[in-house]
């Protein structure tokens, strides 16, 4: 009971200075037009709690009429108080008739003494609104039988004329759906007009309609972005957005208008040229420097400078329009009429914004209703010359059909020319490619030469090195070492002459990439065995335990990349380093690593290690051709995987490889094959 009466007390001591209570009915709607006080706030510096205190509220100004405030600098603040009957449903709607507000806030009075706040307006998400509407909506749960007086805080560099209603429920869903109607039939006869205009654009390529067209679309932009719908449907996330296209299309529909007028009424083509071309450019002028204005400094004066700017656009239209009609020009005489119903539609609605005349259903609507009816006479009229350049064109045909007739002829010549260099063209072609096997034939022998020639002395030396050893075998420490540092040499040149010159790599490049179930363990296994004849008593470790059993992957590529990874670990690592092999499941695949303690990679050599022919300058007199790598790299890319590299210096190296799972042979194939390509011609 004590928070009731403490809420009546507060209504009342909120409501002391307000006008009387607006009742309400049973349901249905209300438009508010009396009952309602205002009061300015040209500084934007009051706040709620001053504006509901004794001393300012005695400052608001009672109005007999919907709000016709114009072009306002600063805020307004609206009160008015309502009262709810106990047959009245508890929900009503707040709506504030214009979806070019910016700021709009409501504060409802709370029994605790405070207010509950609530935001409209398009320059906030559709999202953060009581109701998901173009226009400012708020719900209102009203306790039955108590004045509960709300006060509207409203900021605006549109204009601060607009209706307020009050409804019920099942009123504004009904009133909506109307109104969706009928803008939905505004919007059909747009496209229908921009159809037909677009259709006899592309039959006769006559610029009139292309710019009668391109007016269609810019008003078309404009009442979606006046009404609230661009705001509402298709930019509900992006205010900022929604109000650019809508600035935009409402400042440039002035020069598209006079564009199309002036092109209609053929005065690029007279001795009106230069003049009109000038007056084309100014209203162009006119729109880029009121854009920034508008839309980045938002400076609240030009947009009502800018409607008399259109108006006087119209105007001095309507009077070059009625110079001709007097010399004669039958065409101008449309141009008149309909510049004449522009010109009252929209001095109506310069009228309405600027607060000369209160909202209504006719003075709201007024803009649209001129610029409909522009756009259907135009389209009539525009029309009519369709049928005279028709009879136009038949005749153009003709003579067409002539001229291409005797193009078929010589086209049928230069055929016949290009069909023979095509020929030409294609033997070169051919021979190119019978050149190219050669070339790789010759490769291919050339590498089996060099192999076998360097394989040759190798197992000599091998051989002799290991009889000296078992012909030795009293010899001293010494020289049993010396021994095997001659093996482990001849081994050493022996894979990197297998590395470098079999066959095998280049032909795993050639074919791509085969996917084949895999055991990923005995891959690491391999690659530790390969790289342990390199090993200059390296301890080589392979922890494998978290692979699993078989994995789909290309074997060779695979095996070839791991011993790759290896081998550089032993190479450029000093003996007794610790190099550790190890494999693990990730989300999506595998990551297979090769880690080492050894110096690691010095940070300006760490970006170029992928690049082909480059070694890092401390590699000292290490062989090597700065291939492998960028081998490796690409035969992980072949099987849609990544291989990585990271380091610091001085403290080792860890290369990254990553499979994906169920890899797609087929895709897989055709990206391996543009690789190679890209490759081959690099």
């Amino acid at each position: 009971m004590l928070p009731l009466i403490f809420f009546i007390l507060f209504s009342w001591a909120s409501g002391a200075f307000a006008s009387t209570p607006i009742p309400l009915p049973d349901g249905g709607r209300v438009n508010i037009q009396a009952g309602w006080d205002l009061l300015r706030d040209p500084g934007n510096a009051l706040t709620v709690e001053q504006i509901s205190g004794a001393e300012i509220a005695r400052r608001f100004v009672g109005q007999t009429s919907e709000p016709a405030l114009g072009y306002v600098n600063g805020a307004v603040w609206l009160r008015l108080t309502v009262m709810r009957p106990a047959s009245a449903p508890p929900m009503w709607l707040l709506e504030l008739r214009s979806s070019l507000l910016n700021d709009v806030t409501l504060y409802v009075p709370q029994p605790d003494g405070g207010y509950r706040r609530h935001v409209a307006g398009d320059r906030k998400p559709v999202e953060q609104r009581d109701v998901a509407y173009r226009n400012p909506v708020f719900r209102l749960d009203l306790p039955a039988g108590q004045p509960v007086t709300l006060y509207l805080r409203i900021r605006s560099t549109s204009t601060m004329s607009f209706s307020m209603v009050l409804w019920s429920p099942d009123a504004f869903i009904s009133a909506t759906s109307k109104e969706s109607l009928l803008f939905g039939l505004l919007d059909a006869a747009h496209l229908v007009l921009l159809a037909s205009s677009l259709w006899l654009f592309r039959v006769t390529r006559d610029a009139s309609f292309g710019l009668y067209g391109l007016s269609v679309i810019v008003n078309l932009l404009t009442a979606l972005g006046a009404e609230g719908y661009l705001y509402q449907y298709l930019l509900p996330d992006f205010p900022l957005a929604s109000n650019a296209v809508y600035l935009l299309s409402w400042l440039f529909g002035t020069p598209v208008g006079t564009l199309f007028t002036a092109h209609y009424l053929g005065l690029f083509n007279a001795r009106w040229r230069r003049p009109a071309i000038a007056f084309c450019v100014l209203t162009i002028v006119a729109a880029l420097a009121a854009a920034p204005l508008m839309l980045v400094v938002n400076v609240w004066w030009v947009r009502p400078l800018y409607l008399f700017w259109q108006m006087a656009v119209i105007i001095v239209m309507i009077a070059v329009s009625i110079w001709l009609t007097a010399n004669g020009h039958r065409h101008a005489r449309v141009i008149v009429l309909v510049l004449l119903l522009l010109l009252g539609g929209s001095a109506l609605r310069v009228a309405r914004n600027v607060g000369w005349a209160a909202p209504g259903l006719l003075v709201d609507n007024a803009g649209y209703l001129g610029m409909l009816a522009f756009m259907l006479i135009m389209n009539s009229a525009i029309s009519a010359r369709y049928n005279a350049m028709r009879n136009a064109m038949e005749s153009a045909q003709a003579d067409a059909l002539r001229v291409a007739r005797q193009a078929e002829r010589d086209l049928e010549a230069k055929v016949a020319l290009r069909t023979q260099a095509l020929r030409e063209a294609m033997e070169q072609v051919e021979a190119s490619l019978a050149i190219e096997k050669r070339a790789q034939d010759e490769q291919r022998q050339l590498l089996a030469t060099v192999s076998h020639e360097l394989r040759t002395p190798l197992a000599v030396i091998d051989a002799t090195a290991q009889n000296l050893e078992l012909d030795d075998a009293h010899a001293d420490a010494l020289t049993s070492s010396r021994y095997q540092k001659i093996l482990r040499a001849t081994q050493r040149l022996t894979v990197l002459i297998n590395d470098a010159l079999h066959e095998d790599g280049f032909e795993l490049l050639r074919r791509g990439p085969r996917i084949d179930h895999a055991g990923l363990a005995a891959l690491l296994d391999d690659a530790a065995t390969a790289a342990g004849v390199l090993s200059d008593g390296h301890r080589i470790e392979i922890d494998a335990k978290d692979l699993p059993d078989a994995f789909a992957c290309d074997v060779g590529l695979t095996r070839l990349v791991l011993r790759t990874l290896a081998d550089n670990a032993v190479k450029y690592t000093p003996g007794g380093t610790r190099i550790v092999l190890r494999g693990r499941c990730v989300s999506g695949g595998v990551e297979l690593e090769v880690e080492d303690g050894g110096p690691g990679i010095a940070p300006a050599d760490l970006p170029h290690v992928f690049d082909r022919f480059y070694r890092g300058r401390n590699v000292g007199r290490k062989p090597g051709t700065g291939l492998g790598l960028p081998l490796a790299r690409r035969m992980v890319e072949m099987q849609g995987g990544t291989l990585s590299l990271v380091s610091n210096e001085g403290h080792g190296c860890r290369a990254t490889l990553f499979l994906p799972a169920n890899a797609d042979a087929g895709a897989v194939a055709v990206a391996a094959q543009a690789t190679i390509s890209g490759a081959a011609n690099a």
